[in-house]
């Protein structure tokens, strides 16, 4: 009669035991998992600058494959608004930055001033994956002036146009103007910054149709 019992002690010993075990390892395996680092998460936005100044238009539709009027809901005026142009014209307006590596264009901006016309840059968040567009002019006004109440003026450069693109998750980008000669042509180029340098790379662009 004693086998039996001793048999039955031996489980109640060995479940214990068990139990004892799996107590332990549970608390490890939290710590454990608690700090192991999480996945990062995947970024749903990109960056864009775009530059203003008195005699400049920038507006931008996010998520928007095509062009809506000025005055529609949504539209960003990073140059061409009545309160940009005020600031630009008396020297008061500021860059406003998310941290975009700089560029020779952004470092240098006070060689794009003009006569009234102080130039500034502004960088938004744009969704990643979905087409955003632009409507960007520029007009030089440099050599407009009024000395001795004589008003002095000339034909200056100008470029404008609609364009739209599609930037990808976690990227950076800056809009510009390029000329070549008497033409002038509208790009968007990837920022990148790698080993203390930043590189430019265009990316495709599209013309934007009115909506």
């Amino acid at each position: 009669m004693k086998k039996p019992a001793f048999l039955f002690s031996l489980l109640l010993s060995a479940t214990s035991f068990a139990q004892d075990i799996a107590t332990t390892e549970a608390p490890a395996a939290a710590a454990e998992a608690a700090s192991a680092p999480a996945a990062p998460a995947t970024s749903t936005v990109s960056r864009l600058r775009l530059f203003g100044q008195n005699g400049a238009t920038a507006f931008l539709y996010r998520d928007s494959s095509c062009i809506r009027g000025m005055f529609s809901d949504g539209v960003e005026k990073a140059s061409g608004g009545m309160s940009s142009a005020f600031g630009s014209l008396i020297g008061t307006v500021s860059n406003t930055s998310l941290g975009i590596p700089e560029t020779a264009t952004s470092q240098n901006l006070a060689r794009k001033d003009g006569f009234f016309s102080k130039a500034y840059f502004r960088e938004y968040e744009i969704p990643a994956g979905k087409p955003s567009s632009l409507r960007l002019g520029f007009q030089d006004v440099s050599p407009f002036y009024v000395a001795n109440g004589v008003r002095f003026d000339s034909v200056s450069p100008s470029c404008h146009g609609d364009i739209t693109f599609t930037p990808r998750a976690g990227e950076d980008y800056e809009a510009a103007f390029s000329w070549e000669g008497k033409r002038c042509s509208i790009s968007i180029n990837q920022v990148i910054a790698r080993e203390g340098k930043t590189e430019l790379v265009p990316v495709p662009v599209t013309r934007a149709p009115g909506c």
